[in-house]
């Protein structure tokens, strides 16, 4: 088993190194099916905060802590309610949500050509999209597509983009783990898997973000997102055969 999870982790930081997202959409739509969600998640978050720390030292200097505060505020509560709902999620239950969610989100992304800028915010909004990556990113590990969607509606530059969302990211993963921990979820197997992963995590996003200095980068991400629609469509095939039995014997 370790041995599989070395090798999701090796591709999803290379992913991530070549790309700038998706370690956790990548990782999650394969290790959910050789773990329970209650070690998948707490992995991931671990994983993730490795790929930011290294990745976060090339825009550090755009952080701006006025910008990144609503989203935190929200992210902090958003993160206890989510963190309350990882242990009612089962595998079977946990593969579907996922699948749907990566149909929806791949199939977005896939199918919009630019994305609308957003002028004038109302006051909250961006403790909105805080709280709802951070209850996603508490219950299943997965808060980026929304504050990375959302930032990218607001017209900032990308470098500012990635210092906004990066900032909240290493943040809420740092509270997040601390939460974990204090559940019980984050266990001795699943530290030493962890301490297997830090380096081939660092060595394979050094590695892709080498070699993604000759992608274009609007071209990678379609082929990324063509991947994760695949991976959601399989996904849903048991939910699907199973709900396809049932009404077969009405």
């Amino acid at each position: 088993m370790l041995i599989e999870i070395l090798l999701v982790g090796a591709v999803s930081g290379f992913i991530q190194g070549l790309s700038g997202f998706a370690f956790g959409l990548v990782a999650t739509s394969m290790w959910a099916w050789m773990m329970e969600p209650q070690r998948v998640v707490p992995l991931v978050v671990m994983g993730s905060f490795v790929g930011q720390c290294v990745s976060i030292l090339s825009v550090r200097h755009e952080i701006r802590f006025a910008r990144v505060r609503p989203f935190i505020v929200g992210g902090v509560i958003g993160i206890l309610m989510g963190a309350a709902l990882l242990h009612a999620l089962n595998a079977n239950s946990f593969r579907a949500i996922f699948g749907i969610f990566l149909v929806v989100y791949s199939s977005v992304m896939l199918l919009m050509k630019q994305l609308p800028k957003i002028q004038k915010v109302a006051w909250g909004a961006d403790s909105v999209i805080g709280w709802i990556s951070g209850a996603l990113s508490g219950a299943c590990g997965m808060g980026g597509p929304p504050i990375t969607l959302w930032c990218s509606l607001r017209g900032w530059s990308t470098i500012s983009q990635r210092a906004t969302f990066q900032a909240f990211f290493i943040t809420m993963q740092m509270l997040l783990l601390l939460v974990y921990a204090w559940q019980g979820i984050i266990d001795k197997p699943l530290l030493i898997s962890f301490a297997w992963l830090v380096p081939v995590i660092m060595l394979t996003s050094w590695s892709g973000s080498r070699v993604g200095r000759h992608f274009g980068d609007v071209q990678f991400q379609k082929i990324v997102f063509g991947l994760l629609l695949l991976s959601g469509i399989v996904m849903l095939l048991p939910a699907i055969s199973s709900l396809a039995g049932r009404l077969a014997s009405f």
